[in-house]
């Protein structure tokens, strides 16, 4: 490689790594239910609470979660104070470690050059870039996934039996580490993807699978501390989270993700790994016309296949399904497409791919010009708002670098055209996040609600969320409303099993978000109470006996009436 080409390339990552994983940290983005302010709530009270064995939420054990991101978020609280960048920093920082193993794993398949590039595209997937965003465990696990494969691919090579033993070490600690981060789901993609490539790659023996079973082995003696003290703090935990939720999760339609279209993970791989899926076509039309010439696929890159491959089937049979589950298969498309580029860059690809790969990339460039505004149009309409002239002012700007990629692609100056590229990615990704994220998630968020309870001289003496957890509004309370909480005290209660035209309890105060009380009135569904007070985009409603609600504001007392 060219030092100029690798200095470009290395100088679009860390353009790319600071829009995506470093610029949201400093973003006033409040965290989003259900998921993201749950976890955060957990964390928090774990770490108030000086748990470091246990999640709990509201006094309770919470038994759908390992513990390994749950602790990265509470070192980070620790450091960083318990705020949106406390919360978000682990997820963002598994982000970016999980395009850095891809890199890595890529460069010790392939070579320098397209490890180089398979990071870069690694990191500027719309799916996994925008789950790195909102503390999603199943992030954590990408990195863990990447370095066992390798492990387990290093190991096979060894010449000898030191180096054998402390790859499969390696191997062993990554599948501990994946285990305690979302249990079995990432051991059973790698060993699916593994074995399948063991056998399809004749290489499947009786020291292979020894090797591997050890292996497993191994990584489950190393995760299983956890898992024991567990057992014996909340007596059952094993049953539920390993039969329950995993084995009767996997063969029936039990859990809560158990009735999603068995085709889910097609368009979730193939839309989510834009705007680099495409490009994998020209490599396996190649990969498929030379399959019986020179001793047929390369075994580095059937590895890759049976990995993307394997690991589809596997979530495709399973009942339980859920977009973060995929999350481990996007460095297989990651590390294809950058071997397809790496091939059409050094001339080894055949004339017809190369004609597929041309192609697919001036598409690709004529959608990156008119994307910026569509998608601001889009948002526009869904949000019902209009965007100032210095957002669509941004949109014009990463068009042109779209368009500035496409006219170095066609001077063959491909590495420059991919670095545009990139930088593209990393430029939507921040106009996104600075403008529609920031009304999304003040329409998605408990934040606005926990604002006016902090105003309060004292929490209600009982709250019901209408089809919301309370979570993130429990993150938000100030420190002594938080430690006042009774268990019971906040609730959630389902809009459908409310009756319709009911009265409100005087101990009661419900609040209704704006998209719920829509709902209502399209259902001709009358809402118990009355509401007295507006709490951001939440409707809060008392009982109809009530006076009018007398809240302490920084001026004094006064009466708020609904705005």
């Amino acid at each position: 490689m060219k030092q100029s080409s690798q200095a470009g390339i290395l100088l679009a990552g860390l353009f790319a790594a600071a829009c995506i994983y470093i610029y949201p940290l400093f973003l006033p983005t409040p965290l989003l239910e259900p998921d993201e302010g749950l976890h955060a709530a957990i964390s928090q009270e774990m770490l108030e609470h000086n748990e470091w064995l246990v999640p709990t939420f509201r006094g309770e054990p919470f038994l759908d979660k390992p513990i390994l991101f749950f602790w990265a978020q509470m070192v980070s609280m620790k450091t960083f104070g318990m705020n949106e960048l406390g919360v978000r920093f682990p997820g963002l920082m598994f982000g970016l470690l999980g395009a850095l193993t891809t890199g890595l794993l890529a460069a010790r398949l392939f070579g320098a050059r397209t490890g180089m590039i398979a990071g870069l595209m690694g990191m500027t997937m719309f799916i996994p870039l925008a789950l790195a965003q909102f503390a999603a465990h199943d992030v954590a696990l990408v990195p863990w996934t990447n370095l066992a494969l390798l492990s387990l691919w290093e190991t096979e090579k060894a010449t000898n039996s030191q180096q054998r033993f402390l790859w499969m070490s390696a191997a062993a600690g990554m599948f501990g580490l994946a285990i305690l981060t979302k249990a079995l789901i990432g051991v059973a993609i790698v060993a699916v993807g593994y074995g399948l490539f063991l056998l399809l790659g004749r290489r499947l023996s009786v020291g292979a699978v020894v090797r591997f079973a050890a292996v497993l082995s191994v990584g489950a003696v190393v995760a299983s501390p956890w898992y024991i003290a567990m057992e014996l703090r909340s007596s059952g935990y094993l049953y539920y989270y390993f039969i329950e939720r995993h084995l009767m999760g996997f063969a029936t339609s039990s859990q809560p993700h158990g009735r999603s279209p068995f085709w889910l993970y097609i368009p979730i791989i193939t839309l989510g790994a834009m705007p680099w899926f495409l490009y994998t076509v020209p490599l396996l039309l190649d990969e498929w016309r030379g399959r019986n010439q020179q001793g047929g696929r390369l075994p580095t890159t059937l590895l890759v296949l049976c990995w993307l491959i394997g690991g589809v089937l596997f979530l495709t049979l399973a009942k339980s399904k859920l977009v973060t589950y995929a999350l481990p298969l996007f460095p297989a498309v990651a590390i294809l497409t950058a071997v397809s580029w790496q091939r059409f860059t050094s001339k080894t690809m055949s004339e017809s791919s190369s004609t597929w790969f041309s192609n697919i990339s001036r598409m690709a460039g004529i959608a990156g010009i008119f994307a910026p505004f569509g998608v601001l149009i889009l948002w526009q309409v869904l949000l019902h708002r209009t965007w100032p002239a210095y957002c669509w002012a941004a949109a014009c700007g990463i068009a042109a670098v779209s368009l500035r990629s496409m006219l170095a692609f066609e001077k063959a100056r491909y590495d420059r055209s991919l670095c545009l590229c990139c930088t593209w990615v990393g430029l939507m990704a921040l106009m996104i996040m600075t403008w529609p994220i920031q009304a999304i998630a003040e329409e998605h968020s408990q934040r606005s609600l926990a604002q006016w309870l902090n105003q309060q001289d004292e929490l209600p003496e009982h709250l019901v969320l209408v089809d919301e957890t309370p979570a993130s509004v429990i993150f938000y309370l100030q420190p002594v409303l938080r430690e006042s909480i009774q268990t019971d005290q906040f609730e959630r209660i389902d809009l459908v099993n409310m009756e319709s035209g009911g009265s409100l309890d005087s101990r009661v105060v419900m609040a209704v978000a704006e998209e719920y009380i829509e709902f209502a009135d399209e259902q001709n569904q009358k809402l118990p109470g009355v509401a007295k007070v507006t709490a951001g985009h939440y409707q809060i409603f008392e009982s109809e006996l009530d006076h009018k609600p007398i809240i302490q504001t920084a001026h004094g007392t006064e009466e708020t009436p609904v705005q």
